[in-house]
C-alpha cells in the first residue's frame, strides 16, 4: 500500500508519510514555538521603542550577560525541535537535509545570500524613503554602540554561526516543513517567512526580514541541504557586520 500524502511536495521530501507532522505533539510544539516568537516580538518591539527614543546604555559586561541568557534561552528549544523532528517528519534528519553539503549547494547558499541582500536589505532602504524614516533595527544600534572587543566577538559569533543554527532550525526545518508537507512550497515560505519576520521585533524590517526568510526557504528546497539555508544566513549576517565596521552610515 502507498503510504505517501497527496503531492503537494512532489520533488522533496519524495513523498511525506501520512504520519508525518500530524497528532497532537506536532501542533502542540508549533504552539509552543508561536508562543515563545510572540514573546520576542514583544520584547523586540519594547527594546526597539526604548533604543530609539535614546534609551541608556549598555555596559559591556551586562551585554555580554544578556547574550547568554538569550542563547540559554533559545538552546533549549533548538534542540527540543532536532530531537522532536525525525518523530514528527517520520524521516531522519538527514533525509531532511542534514547532510555534508557539496560545491553545488555551496553555490545555491551563495546566491541565495546575495539575494538576501538585494532583496531585504533593498525594501528596507525602500521602506525607510518612502516613510521618511530613519529607523533602525535594535541589533544594529546595539551594535554600533558597542566598542569592547570581546563584546563584538561574542555578537558577531552568534550573528554569523549560532544565530543562523537556531533560526533555520525553528523557521526552515520545522515551520516550512510543516506548511510544505500540507500545502507546498509557497504555504510553507509564507509561514515559515512571516514567522521570521516577527521574531526579530521590528516593525520596520518584519516585511523585509519575511521576504528575507522566503528566500532562505528557497535556499533549503532547491539544494535539499539544511546546512544550505545556515550558510546564507550565516553570509548574510556576516556581511551586515562588516557594513556596521565600515559603512555604518549606509546601514539601518
Amino acid at each position: 500500500m502507498n503510504d505517501s500524502i497527496s503531492p503537494t511536495s512532489p520533488a522533496w521530501p519524495t513523498r511525506w508519510p501520512r504520519s508525518s507532522f500530524t497528532g497532537v505533539w506536532t501542533w502542540l510544539l508549533a504552539a509552543i514555538m508561536t508562543a515563545l516568537i510572540v514573546v520576542v516580538l514583544v520584547a523586540g518591539l519594547r527594546t526597539a521603542a526604548t533604543l530609539n527614543g535614546g534609551g541608556v546604555r549598555m555596559s559591556p559586561r551586562l551585554f555580554d550577560l544578556g547574550l547568554i541568557l538569550q542563547i540559554a534561552f533559545e538552546a533549549p528549544a533548538v534542540l527540543l525541535i532536532l530531537f522532536a523532528l525525525p518523530k514528527l517528519a517520520r524521516m531522519p534528519l538527514r533525509a531532511l537535509g542534514f547532510r555534508a553539503p557539496s560545491a553545488r549547494t555551496l553555490g545555491i547558499a551563495l546566491l541565495g545570500a546575495i539575494a538576501m541582500v538585494v532583496v531585504a536589505d533593498g525594501l528596507a532602504s525602500a521602506i525607510d524613503l518612502l516613510l521618511h524614516s530613519s529607523h533602525q533595527q535594535s541589533a544594529v544600534l546595539v551594535f554600533k554602540d558597542l566598542h569592547d572587543p570581546l563584546s563584538i566577538g561574542l555578537l558577531s559569533v552568534y550573528a554569523i554561526v549560532l544565530a543562523p543554527f537556531f533560526e533555520e532550525t525553528v523557521f526552515r526545518l520545522f515551520f516550512f516543513n510543516l506548511g510544505l508537507r500540507y500545502g507546498g512550497f509557497w504555504t510553507g515560505a509564507l509561514l515559515s517567512g512571516i514567522l521570521f519576520g516577527a521574531a526579530h521585533g521590528d516593525a520596520y524590517a518584519a516585511v523585509p526580514l519575511a521576504l528575507g526568510g522566503m528566500i532562505l526557504c528557497a535556499v533549503y528546497y532547491r539544494s535539499r541541504n539544511a546546512w544550505a539555508s545556515m550558510v546564507t544566513h550565516g553570509i548574510f549576517n556576516a556581511l551586515s557586520i562588516a557594513a556596521l565596521f565600515f559603512f555604518p552610515h549606509l546601514v539601518t
